[in-house]
């Protein structure tokens, strides 16, 4: 189904500021603790936490992104904030023009600088100092409840509560693909992510689908277990069909559930479960992954790996941080940090080479890393 239907725009009050957040960088001469040398990927040291005295609008953020001009943006319960220069942060909602106050998903679309939100009532774009909203009566997206957003070549993709739809930036018309027209279980989308020439869509009780645009194909992966509360037999495909988020760097697909995690690297599968892993917690809200590095976070914490080191962070009982890690034939080594994060819900997660920002359901964290090496660039390989 196609549609082309003007939407409308609201000036956001000024253009939006400027003032970039610079993230800090490790001097060339500092060398990783001896303890992390062996840790394929930073390691945390601390933890800065923001909340409501900073000018974040709700204490429950659910989505962080920093944009390639260095802005950090989060998506919270009561609107869209931007980090300023001193810290603070400046608030959009309804009033300067979007959809919704519930700001749920964010994406950078790199070609112009834009940025997509999804929100619990359209999908919204910030461009040039304005909003541009798009709803299921103004525009033709699937669904108004926008989970997941992101921007491939000349289309915005949305994964929503009927579907999956694909809205053309230079026409503004939709392409809407559920279970009527797709191989798509059912129509209710939490997440959609690209890789070089394919599109994942996370589906809610149907796995992942993969779609390839240019052939007008889908490909379903779905639990051969077909338990949604075991993972029967480990590694033979996505470890559930109850899909929470999907996302894909450098050859890899990750896909997390509310009973466990998945990774796919193009030759075969790879699950975990907190009984026989390292894994926090089987309830995984969402994954990023970073140089083949999955940042998993969980109702319980922090895990990350490469499939063969885990770090975890948690909240001990009297709010102090824990960070373990788990290395192959080791005992785990278990430390207690001098900060923790802001809560051990984790709900939203941007990393990068330089830092790690977290959405928490209490609170927006972030993980100053100890000095490390920075690993090579890895070349990307289609799944």
């Amino acid at each position: 189904m196609k549609t082309s239907i003007q939407s409308p725009t609201v000036l956001l009050g000024g253009m939006l500021l400027a003032g970039a957040f610079a993230a800090p960088c490790l001097g060339a001469a500092e060398a990783p603790p001896a303890t992390f040398r062996d840790v394929p990927f930073p390691v945390i040291e601390r933890f800065e936490n923001f909340g409501q005295e900073h000018g974040i609008p709700h204490y429950k953020v659910h989505a962080v992104l920093k944009t390639s001009d260095g802005q950090l943006w989060i998506g919270t319960y009561n609107g869209l904030c931007q980090r300023q220069p001193d810290g603070t942060f400046k608030r959009y909602g309804p009033e300067d023009g979007l959809s919704h106050k519930m700001a749920m998903c964010l994406a950078e679309d790199t070609a112009t600088g834009d940025l997509w939100v999804g929100t619990m009532r359209g999908l919204n774009r910030v461009s040039g100092g304005k909003i541009t909203s798009y709803t299921q009566t103004s525009s033709g997206l699937p669904n108004n409840v926008v989970y997941g957003v992101d921007v491939v070549g000349e289309n915005v993709w949305a994964a929503t509560a009927a579907g999956t739809g694909a809205m053309n930036l230079k026409t503004g018309e939709w392409q809407i693909y559920d279970h009527n027209n797709s191989i798509m279980h059912e129509p209710w989308c939490y997440s959609v992510t690209h890789s070089k020439d394919k599109i994942f869509i996370g589906v809610w009780g149907g796995g992942i689908v993969e779609h390839d645009p240019k052939r007008g194909s889908f490909k379903e992966y779905r639990d051969p277990d077909g338990d949604f509360h075991y993972d029967l037999v480990p590694d033979d495909g996505p470890i559930n069909d109850i899909t929470s988020w999907v996302n894909w760097e450098d050859g890899v697909l990750w896909q997390s559930t509310y009973f466990g995690m998945s990774r796919y690297d193009g030759t075969g599968w790879k699950t975990w479960v907190e009984e026989k892993s390292p894994l926090l917690s089987n309830f995984v809200n969402f994954v990023w992954p970073l140089h083949r590095v999955g940042w998993i976070g969980s109702d319980k914490g922090l895990s990350v790996t490469d499939g063969t080191i885990w770090v975890n962070y948690e909240v001990g009982e009297h709010d102090e941080g824990i960070r373990t890690i788990h290395r192959p034939g080791q005992p785990p080594e278990v430390t207690q940090m001098s900060t923790a994060l802001a809560n051990g819900f984790v709900l939203g997660i941007y990393v990068d080479d330089d830092e790690a920002w977290f959405g928490t359901s209490h609170g927006l964290s972030r993980g100053i890393f100890a000095p490390y090496k920075k690993p090579a660039t890895v070349a990307a390989t289609q799944p």
